[in-house]
Protein backbone atom coordinates (compact mmCIF):
# COMPACT_ATOMS: atom_id res chain seq x y z
CA UNK A 1 0.00 0.00 0.00
CA UNK A 2 1.47 3.52 -0.69
CA UNK A 3 1.12 6.37 1.49
CA UNK A 4 -1.10 8.17 -0.59
CA UNK A 5 -3.65 5.60 -0.36
CA UNK A 6 -3.71 5.44 3.40
CA UNK A 7 -3.83 9.35 3.69
CA UNK A 8 -6.98 9.09 1.64
CA UNK A 9 -8.58 6.07 3.02
CA UNK A 10 -8.16 7.61 6.56
CA UNK A 11 -9.72 11.00 5.08
CA UNK A 12 -12.88 8.57 4.23
CA UNK A 13 -13.32 7.07 7.42
CA UNK A 14 -15.77 8.24 9.86
CA UNK A 15 -14.20 11.77 10.11
CA UNK A 16 -16.56 12.60 13.51
CA UNK A 17 -14.28 10.18 15.52
CA UNK A 18 -13.16 11.74 18.53
CA UNK A 19 -9.33 12.61 18.50
CA UNK A 20 -8.36 10.07 20.18
CA UNK A 21 -10.07 7.48 18.40
CA UNK A 22 -8.42 8.76 15.23
CA UNK A 23 -5.20 8.32 16.35
CA UNK A 24 -6.03 5.04 17.49
CA UNK A 25 -7.36 4.43 13.47
CA UNK A 26 -3.92 6.54 12.62
CA UNK A 27 -1.73 4.16 14.90
CA UNK A 28 -3.29 0.73 13.33
CA UNK A 29 -3.19 2.09 9.28
CA UNK A 30 0.70 3.26 10.39
CA UNK A 31 1.46 -0.38 11.33
CA UNK A 32 -0.71 -1.54 8.01
CA UNK A 33 1.40 0.04 5.87
CA UNK A 34 4.66 -1.35 7.84
CA UNK A 35 3.10 -4.84 6.96
CA UNK A 36 2.50 -4.34 3.31
CA UNK A 37 6.12 -2.69 2.30
CA UNK A 38 8.32 -5.05 0.55
CA UNK A 39 11.89 -4.05 1.62
CA UNK A 40 14.27 -4.97 -1.26
CA UNK A 41 16.74 -4.80 1.24
CA UNK A 42 17.39 -6.80 4.41
CA UNK A 43 18.18 -4.49 7.76
CA UNK A 44 19.29 -7.44 10.43
CA UNK A 45 18.25 -8.00 13.60
CA UNK A 46 20.43 -7.40 16.77
CA UNK A 47 18.65 -6.65 20.36
CA UNK A 48 16.01 -4.64 22.20
CA UNK A 49 15.34 -4.09 25.24
CA UNK A 50 11.68 -3.29 26.24
CA UNK A 51 11.77 -1.51 29.68
CA UNK A 52 9.86 -2.98 32.75
CA UNK A 53 7.67 -0.12 33.26
CA UNK A 54 4.83 -0.56 31.59
CA UNK A 55 1.42 1.48 30.90
CA UNK A 56 -1.88 -0.71 30.27
CA UNK A 57 -3.40 -1.40 27.06
CA UNK A 58 -5.43 0.44 24.95
CA UNK A 59 -4.81 3.95 27.14
CA UNK A 60 -3.92 7.26 25.46
CA UNK A 61 -0.31 6.96 26.46
CA UNK A 62 0.31 3.94 24.22
CA UNK A 63 -1.30 5.66 21.27
CA UNK A 64 1.04 8.48 22.41
CA UNK A 65 3.93 5.63 21.66
CA UNK A 66 2.57 4.61 18.70
CA UNK A 67 2.36 7.76 17.15
CA UNK A 68 6.28 8.80 17.86
CA UNK A 69 7.23 5.34 16.43
CA UNK A 70 5.14 6.00 13.20
CA UNK A 71 6.43 9.68 13.01
CA UNK A 72 10.04 8.21 13.60
CA UNK A 73 9.46 5.78 10.16
CA UNK A 74 8.01 8.94 8.32
CA UNK A 75 11.18 11.57 9.18
CA UNK A 76 13.77 8.79 7.86
CA UNK A 77 13.39 10.34 4.50
CA UNK A 78 15.81 11.61 2.37
CA UNK A 79 19.34 11.99 3.34
CA UNK A 80 17.86 12.08 7.03
CA UNK A 81 20.09 9.28 8.58
CA UNK A 82 19.60 10.75 12.33
CA UNK A 83 16.15 12.41 14.12
CA UNK A 84 14.97 13.68 17.19
CA UNK A 85 11.26 14.05 17.56
CA UNK A 86 8.82 14.10 20.65
CA UNK A 87 5.32 13.51 21.05
CA UNK A 88 2.79 15.21 23.81
CA UNK A 89 -0.14 14.44 25.46
CA UNK A 90 -3.23 15.86 27.04
CA UNK A 91 -0.99 16.24 29.90
CA UNK A 92 2.51 17.35 30.72
CA UNK A 93 3.33 13.63 31.83
CA UNK A 94 2.35 12.63 28.60
CA UNK A 95 5.64 14.08 27.00
CA UNK A 96 8.05 10.59 25.04
CA UNK A 97 11.04 11.63 23.16
CA UNK A 98 12.02 9.41 20.45
CA UNK A 99 15.08 9.64 17.78
CA UNK A 100 16.84 7.30 15.00
CA UNK A 101 20.01 6.88 14.24
CA UNK A 102 21.47 4.85 11.11
CA UNK A 103 24.81 3.40 10.53
CA UNK A 104 27.18 6.55 9.49
CA UNK A 105 27.53 4.08 5.82
CA UNK A 106 24.38 2.61 5.07
CA UNK A 107 22.26 3.86 1.70
CA UNK A 108 19.01 6.29 2.80
CA UNK A 109 17.08 3.68 1.23
CA UNK A 110 18.52 1.04 3.69
CA UNK A 111 18.31 3.45 6.48
CA UNK A 112 14.48 4.18 5.69
CA UNK A 113 14.04 0.26 5.52
CA UNK A 114 15.63 -0.10 8.73
CA UNK A 115 13.68 2.68 10.80
CA UNK A 116 10.59 1.02 9.11
CA UNK A 117 11.05 -2.75 10.68
CA UNK A 118 12.36 -1.16 14.16
CA UNK A 119 9.29 0.93 14.31
CA UNK A 120 7.31 -1.86 13.23
CA UNK A 121 8.91 -4.56 15.85
CA UNK A 122 8.85 -1.74 18.73
CA UNK A 123 5.10 -0.82 18.07
CA UNK A 124 3.75 -4.84 17.98
CA UNK A 125 6.56 -5.57 20.70
CA UNK A 126 7.17 -2.78 23.41
CA UNK A 127 4.57 -0.62 22.78
CA UNK A 128 3.47 -1.02 26.41
CA UNK A 129 7.18 0.12 27.85
CA UNK A 130 7.82 3.60 28.76
CA UNK A 131 11.24 3.47 27.20
CA UNK A 132 12.53 0.97 24.87
CA UNK A 133 15.62 0.37 22.39
CA UNK A 134 16.31 -1.62 19.82
CA UNK A 135 19.39 -2.05 17.47
CA UNK A 136 19.62 -3.63 13.56
CA UNK A 137 22.75 -3.72 12.35
CA UNK A 138 21.93 -0.93 10.34
CA UNK A 139 20.39 1.34 12.61
CA UNK A 140 19.06 1.96 16.53
CA UNK A 141 16.33 3.39 17.74
CA UNK A 142 15.27 4.57 21.23
CA UNK A 143 12.14 6.32 22.94
CA UNK A 144 11.38 7.39 26.12
CA UNK A 145 9.92 9.38 28.52
CA UNK A 146 12.97 11.71 29.75
CA UNK A 147 14.52 13.83 27.68
CA UNK A 148 17.00 11.64 25.74
CA UNK A 149 20.51 12.47 26.91
CA UNK A 150 24.01 10.74 27.22
CA UNK A 151 23.25 7.14 27.97
CA UNK A 152 25.46 4.36 28.46
CA UNK A 153 22.27 1.92 29.29
CA UNK A 154 20.67 -0.27 28.36
CA UNK A 155 23.74 -1.84 26.67
CA UNK A 156 24.18 -5.06 24.63
CA UNK A 157 27.30 -7.06 23.24
CA UNK A 158 27.73 -9.49 20.66
CA UNK A 159 31.09 -11.37 19.90
CA UNK A 160 32.25 -13.97 17.05
CA UNK A 161 32.26 -17.14 18.47
CA UNK A 162 35.96 -17.69 16.66
CA UNK A 163 39.01 -16.76 19.13
CA UNK A 164 42.25 -14.95 17.91
CA UNK A 165 45.55 -17.36 17.03
CA UNK A 166 47.96 -14.30 18.43
CA UNK A 167 46.26 -12.77 20.93
CA UNK A 168 50.20 -11.18 22.26
CA UNK A 169 50.09 -8.67 19.02
CA UNK A 170 46.73 -8.54 18.14
CA UNK A 171 45.01 -7.20 21.01
CA UNK A 172 47.43 -4.40 21.45
CA UNK A 173 46.97 -3.50 17.69
CA UNK A 174 43.48 -3.36 17.97
CA UNK A 175 43.51 -1.14 21.63
CA UNK A 176 45.22 1.07 18.86
CA UNK A 177 43.39 1.04 16.39
CA UNK A 178 39.97 1.46 17.84
CA UNK A 179 41.38 4.69 19.81
CA UNK A 180 42.56 5.86 16.31
CA UNK A 181 39.05 5.40 15.23
CA UNK A 182 37.36 6.77 17.76
CA UNK A 183 39.64 9.85 18.23
CA UNK A 184 38.44 10.21 13.67
CA UNK A 185 34.43 9.55 14.97
CA UNK A 186 34.29 12.34 17.46
CA UNK A 187 36.42 14.72 14.89
CA UNK A 188 34.12 13.90 11.67
CA UNK A 189 32.63 17.04 10.24
CA UNK A 190 31.08 14.55 7.43
CA UNK A 191 27.35 15.80 7.59
CA UNK A 192 28.07 15.63 11.53
CA UNK A 193 28.16 11.99 11.84
CA UNK A 194 30.44 11.33 14.26
CA UNK A 195 31.17 8.38 12.42
CA UNK A 196 34.64 6.86 11.57
CA UNK A 197 35.99 3.26 10.03
CA UNK A 198 39.50 2.76 10.01
CA UNK A 199 41.69 -0.64 8.82
CA UNK A 200 44.85 -1.83 9.86
CA UNK A 201 47.02 -4.25 8.43
CA UNK A 202 47.85 -7.11 10.43
CA UNK A 203 50.35 -9.81 7.94
CA UNK A 204 50.47 -9.46 4.15
CA UNK A 205 46.84 -10.91 3.51
CA UNK A 206 44.81 -10.29 7.25
CA UNK A 207 43.12 -6.65 7.89
CA UNK A 208 41.62 -5.35 10.99
CA UNK A 209 38.19 -3.53 10.17
CA UNK A 210 37.44 -1.21 13.18
CA UNK A 211 33.78 0.92 12.93
CA UNK A 212 33.21 3.78 16.14
CA UNK A 213 29.78 6.05 16.09
CA UNK A 214 28.12 8.52 18.24
CA UNK A 215 24.87 9.63 18.37
CA UNK A 216 25.16 13.47 16.48
CA UNK A 217 23.30 15.44 19.40
CA UNK A 218 26.21 14.78 21.70
CA UNK A 219 29.51 16.81 22.38
CA UNK A 220 32.85 16.09 21.41
CA UNK A 221 33.48 15.43 25.12
CA UNK A 222 30.68 13.41 25.29
CA UNK A 223 31.07 11.21 22.24
CA UNK A 224 34.97 10.90 23.61
CA UNK A 225 33.84 9.80 27.00
CA UNK A 226 31.27 7.20 25.65
CA UNK A 227 33.57 5.31 23.43
CA UNK A 228 36.55 5.30 25.76
CA UNK A 229 33.57 3.60 28.26
CA UNK A 230 32.38 1.29 25.16
CA UNK A 231 36.05 0.04 24.24
CA UNK A 232 37.24 -0.38 27.73
CA UNK A 233 34.20 -3.13 27.65
CA UNK A 234 35.97 -5.43 24.91
CA UNK A 235 38.35 -7.56 27.19
CA UNK A 236 35.39 -7.75 29.85
CA UNK A 237 32.67 -9.16 27.39
CA UNK A 238 34.96 -9.99 23.91
CA UNK A 239 38.79 -10.62 24.75
CA UNK A 240 40.24 -12.58 21.95
CA UNK A 241 37.58 -12.79 20.21
CA UNK A 242 38.18 -11.95 16.47
CA UNK A 243 35.41 -9.63 16.10
CA UNK A 244 32.79 -8.42 18.14
CA UNK A 245 30.53 -5.43 18.37
CA UNK A 246 29.35 -3.53 21.97
CA UNK A 247 26.43 -1.11 21.41
CA UNK A 248 25.23 1.51 24.24
CA UNK A 249 22.13 3.86 23.24
CA UNK A 250 24.48 6.82 22.79
CA UNK A 251 27.82 5.29 21.26
CA UNK A 252 28.97 1.55 19.42
CA UNK A 253 32.00 0.36 17.86
CA UNK A 254 32.33 -2.80 15.85
CA UNK A 255 35.77 -4.48 14.75
CA UNK A 256 35.85 -7.47 12.77
CA UNK A 257 38.59 -9.53 10.33
CA UNK A 258 36.18 -9.41 7.74
CA UNK A 259 34.67 -6.04 5.86
CA UNK A 260 31.65 -5.44 7.21
CA UNK A 261 30.70 -1.31 6.60
CA UNK A 262 31.55 0.34 3.28
CA UNK A 263 34.72 2.40 2.30
CA UNK A 264 33.64 5.34 -0.26
CA UNK A 265 35.67 4.22 -3.64
CA UNK A 266 38.04 7.00 -5.43
CA UNK A 267 36.63 5.79 -8.39
CA UNK A 268 33.12 4.99 -9.84
CA UNK A 269 31.90 1.69 -8.64
CA UNK A 270 32.00 -0.93 -11.85
CA UNK A 271 27.91 -1.49 -13.12
CA UNK A 272 28.70 -5.24 -12.82
CA UNK A 273 31.34 -7.32 -10.02
CA UNK A 274 34.04 -9.64 -11.27
CA UNK A 275 33.53 -13.44 -11.43
CA UNK A 276 35.74 -16.04 -10.71
CA UNK A 277 36.32 -18.17 -13.98
CA UNK A 278 35.19 -21.32 -12.86
CA UNK A 279 33.25 -24.60 -14.14
CA UNK A 280 29.30 -24.18 -13.63
CA UNK A 281 29.46 -27.78 -13.97
CA UNK A 282 30.10 -28.02 -10.43
CA UNK A 283 26.75 -26.78 -9.32
CA UNK A 284 23.37 -28.00 -8.14
CA UNK A 285 22.76 -30.05 -11.57
CA UNK A 286 25.81 -31.66 -11.93
CA UNK A 287 25.21 -35.81 -10.50
CA UNK A 288 28.96 -36.25 -11.07
CA UNK A 289 30.79 -35.41 -7.81
CA UNK A 290 34.13 -32.83 -8.76
CA UNK A 291 37.00 -34.03 -6.85
CA UNK A 292 38.43 -31.11 -4.78
CA UNK A 293 41.89 -32.02 -2.69
CA UNK A 294 43.09 -34.36 -0.57
CA UNK A 295 45.27 -34.78 2.46
CA UNK A 296 46.94 -37.63 3.52
CA UNK A 297 48.68 -37.27 7.47
CA UNK A 298 51.98 -38.40 7.52
CA UNK A 299 51.89 -38.45 11.14
CA UNK A 300 51.41 -42.37 11.39
CA UNK A 301 51.12 -45.83 8.60
CA UNK A 302 50.02 -48.92 8.81
CA UNK A 303 51.57 -51.98 6.92
CA UNK A 304 49.30 -54.40 4.64
CA UNK A 305 46.81 -56.77 5.89
CA UNK A 306 47.25 -55.38 9.68
CA UNK A 307 44.51 -54.95 11.47
CA UNK A 308 44.52 -50.76 10.99
CA UNK A 309 44.16 -51.86 7.70
CA UNK A 310 40.91 -54.40 8.33
CA UNK A 311 38.73 -52.08 10.50
CA UNK A 312 39.57 -49.34 7.91
CA UNK A 313 38.13 -51.32 5.21
CA UNK A 314 35.40 -51.75 6.76
CA UNK A 315 35.28 -48.04 8.64
CA UNK A 316 34.63 -46.69 4.76
CA UNK A 317 32.37 -49.67 3.79
CA UNK A 318 30.43 -48.47 6.00
CA UNK A 319 30.29 -44.86 5.44
CA UNK A 320 29.24 -45.51 1.89
CA UNK A 321 26.88 -47.66 2.45
CA UNK A 322 25.07 -45.65 5.57
CA UNK A 323 25.37 -42.72 2.77
CA UNK A 324 23.58 -44.54 0.46
CA UNK A 325 21.10 -46.17 2.21
CA UNK A 326 20.21 -43.98 5.42
CA UNK A 327 18.54 -40.49 3.74
CA UNK A 328 21.26 -38.93 6.23
CA UNK A 329 23.99 -36.22 4.93
CA UNK A 330 25.98 -36.71 7.94
CA UNK A 331 27.43 -39.61 9.87
CA UNK A 332 30.07 -40.59 12.01
CA UNK A 333 31.11 -44.45 13.06
CA UNK A 334 34.09 -46.05 14.84
CA UNK A 335 35.11 -49.38 14.75
CA UNK A 336 36.78 -50.96 17.76
CA UNK A 337 37.48 -47.73 18.86
CA UNK A 338 40.36 -47.65 16.57
CA UNK A 339 39.72 -46.26 13.52
CA UNK A 340 37.13 -42.68 13.44
CA UNK A 341 35.55 -41.69 10.32
CA UNK A 342 32.77 -39.84 9.02
CA UNK A 343 30.94 -38.49 5.58
CA UNK A 344 29.44 -34.72 5.25
CA UNK A 345 27.33 -34.42 2.06
CA UNK A 346 26.10 -30.59 0.73
CA UNK A 347 23.24 -30.06 3.32
CA UNK A 348 20.91 -29.63 0.26
CA UNK A 349 22.03 -32.75 -1.87
CA UNK A 350 19.47 -35.86 -2.65
CA UNK A 351 20.42 -39.10 -0.80
CA UNK A 352 21.11 -40.49 -4.31
CA UNK A 353 23.74 -37.62 -5.13
CA UNK A 354 24.83 -38.01 -1.45
CA UNK A 355 25.41 -41.57 -1.96
CA UNK A 356 27.61 -41.80 -5.36
CA UNK A 357 29.95 -38.64 -3.87
CA UNK A 358 30.86 -40.88 -0.46
CA UNK A 359 30.76 -44.04 -3.00
CA UNK A 360 33.63 -42.12 -4.84
CA UNK A 361 35.09 -40.61 -1.96
CA UNK A 362 35.97 -43.51 -0.09
CA UNK A 363 37.55 -45.43 -2.91
CA UNK A 364 39.29 -42.70 -3.55
CA UNK A 365 40.89 -41.92 -0.01
CA UNK A 366 41.42 -45.47 -0.05
CA UNK A 367 43.87 -45.29 -3.11
CA UNK A 368 45.46 -41.58 -2.63
CA UNK A 369 46.10 -42.38 1.22
CA UNK A 370 47.70 -46.16 1.20
CA UNK A 371 49.17 -46.71 4.17
CA UNK A 372 48.28 -43.54 6.22
CA UNK A 373 46.33 -43.86 8.85
CA UNK A 374 44.92 -40.20 9.10
CA UNK A 375 43.24 -38.57 5.66
CA UNK A 376 40.64 -36.63 4.55
CA UNK A 377 39.09 -36.20 1.33
CA UNK A 378 36.87 -32.97 -0.42
CA UNK A 379 34.28 -33.29 -3.23
CA UNK A 380 32.18 -30.85 -4.60
CA UNK A 381 29.22 -32.59 -2.89
CA UNK A 382 30.75 -34.60 0.33
CA UNK A 383 33.66 -34.53 2.54
CA UNK A 384 35.20 -37.71 3.89
CA UNK A 385 37.94 -37.93 6.46
CA UNK A 386 39.23 -41.60 8.68
CA UNK A 387 41.58 -41.58 11.29
CA UNK A 388 43.22 -43.67 13.85
CA UNK A 389 42.45 -40.62 16.56
CA UNK A 390 38.80 -39.84 18.24
CA UNK A 391 38.40 -36.61 16.37
CA UNK A 392 34.68 -36.52 16.91
CA UNK A 393 32.49 -33.56 18.42
CA UNK A 394 35.56 -30.72 18.23
CA UNK A 395 36.26 -28.15 16.10
CA UNK A 396 39.89 -28.75 13.57
CA UNK A 397 40.66 -25.68 11.51
CA UNK A 398 43.87 -28.12 9.87
CA UNK A 399 44.13 -29.10 6.97
CA UNK A 400 42.69 -26.72 4.93
CA UNK A 401 41.55 -26.67 1.46
CA UNK A 402 41.00 -22.67 -0.33
CA UNK A 403 39.59 -22.25 -4.20
CA UNK A 404 39.54 -18.15 -4.53
CA UNK A 405 41.09 -15.81 -6.44
CA UNK A 406 43.47 -13.35 -4.97
CA UNK A 407 45.61 -9.95 -6.38
CA UNK A 408 47.09 -7.22 -5.43
CA UNK A 409 45.86 -5.22 -2.18
CA UNK A 410 43.72 -2.19 -2.97
CA UNK A 411 40.24 -0.98 -1.73
CA UNK A 412 38.99 -0.63 -5.25
CA UNK A 413 37.57 -4.54 -4.17
CA UNK A 414 35.34 -3.18 -1.12
CA UNK A 415 32.68 -2.81 -3.27
CA UNK A 416 32.06 -6.45 -3.35
CA UNK A 417 33.63 -7.72 -0.13
CA UNK A 418 31.62 -5.92 2.19
CA UNK A 419 28.00 -7.85 0.13
CA UNK A 420 30.14 -11.15 0.26
CA UNK A 421 31.26 -10.76 4.04
CA UNK A 422 28.05 -9.73 5.03
CA UNK A 423 25.69 -12.23 3.38
CA UNK A 424 28.22 -14.87 4.72
CA UNK A 425 27.93 -13.84 7.93
CA UNK A 426 23.96 -14.31 7.65
CA UNK A 427 24.43 -17.65 6.43
CA UNK A 428 26.58 -18.50 9.16
CA UNK A 429 24.24 -17.41 12.03
CA UNK A 430 21.84 -19.72 10.30
CA UNK A 431 24.36 -22.81 9.94
CA UNK A 432 25.22 -22.47 13.76
CA UNK A 433 21.42 -21.97 14.98
CA UNK A 434 20.25 -25.01 12.73
CA UNK A 435 20.30 -28.76 13.46
CA UNK A 436 21.86 -29.58 10.58
CA UNK A 437 24.54 -27.05 11.15
CA UNK A 438 23.58 -25.23 7.26
CA UNK A 439 22.72 -22.15 6.21
CA UNK A 440 22.77 -20.17 3.02
CA UNK A 441 21.69 -16.86 2.14
CA UNK A 442 21.79 -14.72 -1.69
CA UNK A 443 21.63 -10.93 -1.67
CA UNK A 444 21.40 -8.88 -4.65
CA UNK A 445 24.58 -7.42 -6.33
CA UNK A 446 22.79 -5.52 -8.77
CA UNK A 447 20.01 -6.47 -11.07
CA UNK A 448 21.58 -8.50 -13.26
CA UNK A 449 24.09 -10.10 -10.57
CA UNK A 450 22.75 -12.33 -7.82
CA UNK A 451 25.15 -13.89 -4.79
CA UNK A 452 24.68 -17.32 -3.65
CA UNK A 453 26.37 -18.37 -0.10
CA UNK A 454 26.65 -21.54 2.17
CA UNK A 455 28.27 -22.29 5.49
CA UNK A 456 28.00 -25.74 6.72
CA UNK A 457 29.59 -27.69 9.50
CA UNK A 458 29.92 -31.21 10.72
CA UNK A 459 27.13 -31.90 12.76
CA UNK A 460 28.94 -33.31 16.02
CA UNK A 461 29.73 -29.65 16.52
CA UNK A 462 27.98 -27.65 18.95
CA UNK A 463 26.05 -23.89 18.15
CA UNK A 464 28.75 -22.20 19.56
CA UNK A 465 31.32 -24.62 18.13
CA UNK A 466 30.01 -24.19 14.59
CA UNK A 467 30.16 -20.42 14.67
CA UNK A 468 33.40 -20.71 16.35
CA UNK A 469 35.21 -21.97 13.62
CA UNK A 470 33.16 -20.35 10.73
CA UNK A 471 33.59 -16.87 11.81
CA UNK A 472 37.73 -18.34 12.01
CA UNK A 473 37.51 -19.35 8.81
CA UNK A 474 36.00 -15.97 7.19
CA UNK A 475 37.84 -13.74 9.33
CA UNK A 476 41.32 -15.51 9.19
CA UNK A 477 41.55 -17.98 6.02
CA UNK A 478 39.81 -15.37 3.31
CA UNK A 479 42.18 -12.64 2.43
CA UNK A 480 39.48 -10.11 1.81
CA UNK A 481 42.09 -7.00 1.24
CA UNK A 482 43.06 -9.25 -2.33
CA UNK A 483 40.40 -10.62 -3.04
CA UNK A 484 40.02 -10.44 -7.08
CA UNK A 485 37.21 -11.97 -8.04
CA UNK A 486 33.22 -13.21 -6.51
CA UNK A 487 33.43 -17.11 -6.52
CA UNK A 488 35.41 -19.56 -4.55
CA UNK A 489 35.30 -21.64 -1.08
CA UNK A 490 37.39 -22.81 1.96
CA UNK A 491 37.04 -25.66 3.48
CA UNK A 492 38.12 -26.61 7.14
CA UNK A 493 37.85 -30.41 8.34
CA UNK A 494 34.66 -28.86 10.60
CA UNK A 495 33.27 -26.22 8.77
CA UNK A 496 33.20 -24.97 5.16
CA UNK A 497 32.17 -21.85 2.94
CA UNK A 498 31.02 -21.44 -0.87
CA UNK A 499 29.98 -18.00 -2.47
CA UNK A 500 29.60 -17.80 -5.97
CA UNK A 501 27.62 -15.78 -8.79
CA UNK A 502 25.63 -18.82 -9.77
CA UNK A 503 23.10 -20.59 -7.82
CA UNK A 504 25.18 -23.99 -6.75
CA UNK A 505 22.60 -25.69 -4.04
CA UNK A 506 19.22 -26.69 -4.27
CA UNK A 507 16.93 -23.83 -3.25
CA UNK A 508 14.44 -26.29 -1.38
CA UNK A 509 14.26 -26.27 2.36
CA UNK A 510 14.33 -30.26 2.59
CA UNK A 511 18.54 -30.82 3.79
CA UNK A 512 19.46 -34.07 5.14
CA UNK A 513 18.00 -35.61 8.45
CA UNK A 514 20.19 -34.39 11.24
CA UNK A 515 22.26 -36.64 13.34
CA UNK A 516 20.58 -37.45 17.07
CA UNK A 517 24.01 -37.34 18.55
CA UNK A 518 24.66 -41.01 19.03
CA UNK A 519 27.23 -42.62 16.81
CA UNK A 520 28.04 -45.72 15.54
CA UNK A 521 30.44 -48.32 16.80
CA UNK A 522 30.97 -51.74 14.82
CA UNK A 523 31.42 -54.92 16.14
CA UNK A 524 34.24 -56.88 13.94
CA UNK A 525 33.75 -60.52 14.03
CA UNK A 526 36.72 -61.79 11.42
CA UNK A 527 35.27 -62.75 8.37
CA UNK A 528 34.96 -62.47 4.70
CA UNK A 529 31.20 -58.80 4.89
CA UNK A 530 2.70 -8.99 -4.19
CA UNK A 531 0.38 -8.07 -1.93
CA UNK A 532 -2.43 -5.10 -2.24
CA UNK A 533 -4.95 -3.55 -0.14
CA UNK A 534 -8.51 -3.40 -2.17
CA UNK A 535 -10.42 0.10 -1.46
CA UNK A 536 -13.43 -2.12 0.04
CA UNK A 537 -11.24 -4.29 2.01
CA UNK A 538 -9.70 -1.24 3.50
CA UNK A 539 -13.09 0.65 4.15
CA UNK A 540 -13.81 -2.69 6.28
CA UNK A 541 -11.31 -2.50 8.15
CA UNK A 542 -11.82 1.16 9.56
CA UNK A 543 -15.42 0.47 9.66
CA UNK A 544 -14.13 -2.29 12.15
CA UNK A 545 -12.20 -0.06 14.21
CA UNK A 546 -15.03 2.12 14.23
CA UNK A 547 -17.31 -0.41 15.42
CA UNK A 548 -15.30 -1.72 18.46
CA UNK A 549 -14.20 1.84 20.02
CA UNK A 550 -17.23 4.19 19.48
Amino acid sequence: MHSSMVVFSIINCKSNMPSNKILFLFTHISLLTFATTKAQDDPFFLHQDCSGDKTNANTSFQFYIKNLLSSLSSNAIGTTQFNMTKVSGENPSDLIYGMFMCRGDVSSHLCHQCVLNATQKLSLECSLSKQSTIWYEECMIRYSTTSLRYSISPSFDMKNSGNISNPESFIPMLNFTMNQTADEAVQSVIDNKKFATREANMSGFQTLYCLAQCTPDLSLQDCRTCLNDVIGNIPKCCGGRVGARVLYPSCNIRYELYPFYTIPSPTPTPKLVPETKTSHLDSKFSEDPIYLSHNCSNNKTFTANSTFQIYLTTLLSYLSSNASNSGKNFHKVDVANTVFGLFMCRGDLPSQLCGQCVQNGTHQISSKCYSFQEAIIWYSHCMIRYSYRNFFNKMEKSPLFSDLNTTNKGKEQNFFTVTVAKTLDKAVIEAGDSDERYGRKSSKFNDLQTLYTLAQCTQDLSTEECKGCLGNLIGASIPWSRLGSVGGRVLYPSCNVRFELFQFYEDSDKVGTPETGSSTLLVIIHFTITYTISPTYFYNICLHIGMLYY
